[in-house]
């Protein structure tokens, strides 16, 4: 299965649809040697998305300004239950594997009161999403998001704006990441306090669901 490391991604951003560059790019990323389908495009007054469902990822282009970030889709192991009269959503092949690679084996976490030191937690060098990924892997990996938020068709998401990565060169760059967790509804197993909450301390469960969908965007200078 073909690998994308997100830092691969850095000098495709800025980059136009019609990137020989980025096609070539693309095309190492399908699991066979056929040519890569047209993408489904859809747009929007501040975006455009390049759709490749084979590939399992979406590109979004920004008005004069190129690629401004990439989201790959983690399939759902279960069909989703549809309301009547939604439309189908669209179908995504599983994506490529994805690994980051960290410059350093801890993360700094700011202090919690002013004149405290920071602190510093000890964390793996690589970490390779999984189809099972929660999102505790993904703060136990990056830290504490830079932002979250629920709502809308988003579900819930968390953010880290800016996440050093190494590249294969031993140098490093920059990438923002954005995590939308999967509501696994009906189906989530509650922990003993879970039931206790009831309903409630919905980021204490979230921290147990799967990634539906990961975006590395351009980090701005």
């Amino acid at each position: 299965m073909p690998t994308l490391d997100p830092s691969d991604l850095i000098p495709l951003f800025s980059q136009p649809p019609s990137s020989p560059t980025l096609t070539t790019y693309l095309q190492s990323l399908s699991p066979s040697s056929t040519p890569i389908p047209p993408p489904e495009i859809k747009s929007y007054p501040d975006s455009t998305y390049h759709n490749y469902h084979p590939l399992g990822l979406s590109l979004s282009f920004r008005p004069n300004k190129g690629l401004s970030s990439i989201d790959i889709y983690n399939p759902p192991p279960h069909p989703i239950p549809k309301r009547a009269n939604q439309a189908p959503s669209p179908v995504y092949s599983p994506p490529p594997e994805v690994t980051l690679h960290f410059p350093s084996d801890n993360i700094i976490l700011p202090p919690k009161k002013e004149g405290d030191k920071p602190l510093s937690i000890p964390r793996p060098t690589t970490f390779s999403l999984k189809a099972n990924s929660t999102g505790r892997d993904f703060v136990s990996h990056l830290g504490e998001p830079t932002r979250k938020g629920s709502g809308g068709w988003t579900g819930l998401w968390l953010e880290w704006s800016d996440v050093s990565l190494k590249v294969a060169d031993g140098g490093e760059v920059r990438v923002g990441v954005m995590v939308e967790l999967r509501d696994p509804g009906a189906r989530e197993m509650m922990t003993e306090e879970g039931r206790r909450k009831g309903m409630g301390g919905v980021w204490e469960r979230a921290s147990r669901w799967e990634w539906g969908n990961v975006k590395f965007f351009k980090v701005e200078q």
